[in-house]
């Protein structure tokens, strides 16, 4: 026998050809001159396990799903995939069907809601099909958002996409002023000096194309580059608290009270400043490239990864999920549609990198699908790339008890504080202590 070590994967294909082998041995008909059945009837068909799959994609993707199915089927004749999609008041439907025990056997989720539906016990570990899967582990998966998969030391869901904030840029208006576009490595104070270069009231245009979030996930990039953090590691405690927590806000909020670079948030509506030209810059997340390739024919425009802050350059990842409820009672045949839905390359590719919204999770397809677009079409923007180096060196967006209660009670204190009914330390003590009280409401419940 070779000494050679035969890694895992090898060694857990060696033994899935094997036992295939010997089932196949073990199912063939007997070498016999013995009659056929009286009639020579077809043996019928082995029986089908049913697994109920549900979805919130919407029309746009039910083409690309239902063919995937097809193609499922085909690979799995023994699974039958009892599919629904809802959109409409799908969370709050989800949690209806999880109190009455209906929820289906493989449901797609937001890595918002991983934390919760696993400290409730809603969720089924995948780490044993991980552990025995020849074809599949952990390293498959892009990094940052499989982690957002992972508690206790065991997996509990798998990511089918990810997304993570960049920033857009005018690359005609920045050269028609003269000034450089944002580079890799640039900082809040490089950004700062191009927001107040392309501000000029007279033609009502600003630097910032729209004003920062602070009242949701996508703030918790500024937080991390200042050194704040929003939860403890035990996930028991609001931390967004103290001088750095104090110190990102007023950077934030400086931006349009102080600097005036940015719209007053105030003033939003439904116009697009970026899009009609009217601004420079403005972070939000990889899914609103595809808006923008269809909507700006005038302006080149680009992408570049969020400056880094007094603490460095941390970026963050959210995406979806699909998890198996902790009550199937198919989890083997469950197992099989979860893979095939997140590490399948048929519907990796085209469910959802063909989309253009999101980056696949499996790593196989996330750089090929995403860069297609830009490869193969020549759409903009020219350094898509970007998104995946950001992707690549991205934490997991923070989770914490009672996620969606919070991120409700967070948005109404930073609007106080946008508002002008609260200072900045007064809104983040009073989210601080709303937000505990939360976390123990849960943690007691």
């Amino acid at each position: 026998m070779n000494s050679q070590t035969l890694s895992r994967r090898s060694l857990l294909k060696a033994m899935a050809a094997t036992s295939a082998a010997a089932v196949l041995a073990a199912c063939a008909p007997a070498q016999s001159g013995s009659a056929p059945a009286a009639g020579g009837a077809a043996a019928p068909a082995a029986e089908q396990t049913t697994v109920r799959l549900l979805t919130t994609h919407g029309a746009t993707m039910a083409p690309f799903i239902a063919a995937s199915l097809e193609k499922f089927a085909a690979a799995h004749p023994e699974i039958n995939i009892s599919h629904e999609d809802l959109t409409e008041g799908y969370y709050d439907r989800l949690n209806v069907m999880l109190a009455s025990n209906t929820l289906p056997d493989v449901v797609n989720l937001r890595s918002f809601d991983m934390y919760d539906w696993f400290r409730l016990g809603n969720l089924n570990s995948i780490t044993p099909f991980l552990e025995a899967d020849p074809d599949l582990g952990p390293e498959d998966m892009v990094d940052a958002i499989m982690q957002s998969c992972a508690f206790e030391g065991q997996h509990w869901g798998l990511p089918y996409d990810a997304s993570v904030m960049i920033f857009f840029y005018n690359k005609t208006l920045l050269d028609a002023a003269g000034v450089a576009a944002p580079a890799d490595g640039w900082t809040w104070d490089d950004m700062v000096s191009i927001a107040k270069s392309l501000t000029n009231p007279d033609d009502e245009s600003w630097g910032f194309a729209r004003f920062p979030g602070i009242a949701n996930w996508t703030v918790e990039p500024w937080y991390l580059s200042n050194g704040a953090k929003m939860i403890n590691e035990e996930r028991t405690e609001w931390t967004l608290v103290g001088p750095e927590a104090e110190a990102t806000l007023e950077f934030l909020v400086g931006l349009t009270k102080t600097e005036q670079v940015a719209p007053p948030p105030e003033a939003a509506s439904d116009l697009n400043l970026f899009v009609i030209g009217k601004g420079a810059i403005y972070s939000s997340g990889q899914w609103e490239i595809p808006g923008n390739r269809d909507a700006i024919k005038d302006f080149e425009w680009d992408v570049v990864g969020y400056p880094a802050g007094p603490a460095g350059h941390h970026p963050i990842t959210h995406g979806g999920t699909y998890v198996m409820y902790a009550k199937t009672q198919v989890p083997d045949a469950a197992w099989q549609i979860q893979k095939w839905i997140c590490a399948g390359e048929d519907w990796q590719a085209n469910v959802y990198g063909a989309s253009g919204y999101s980056i696949p999770a499996l790593k196989s397809v996330s750089e090929s699908a995403w860069l297609a677009p830009v490869q193969n079409e020549g759409k903009p923007p020219t350094r898509a790339q970007v998104v995946l180096d950001e992707l690549n060196v991205a934490v997991p967006g923070s989770l914490w008890p009672n996620y969606q209660k919070i991120a409700s009670i967070m948005n109404e204190e930073m609007q106080n504080v946008l508002l002008g009914d609260a200072t900045i330390p007064q809104g983040l003590e009073a989210l601080k202590t709303r937000a505990d009280e939360a976390i123990q409401e849960a943690i007691n419940a």
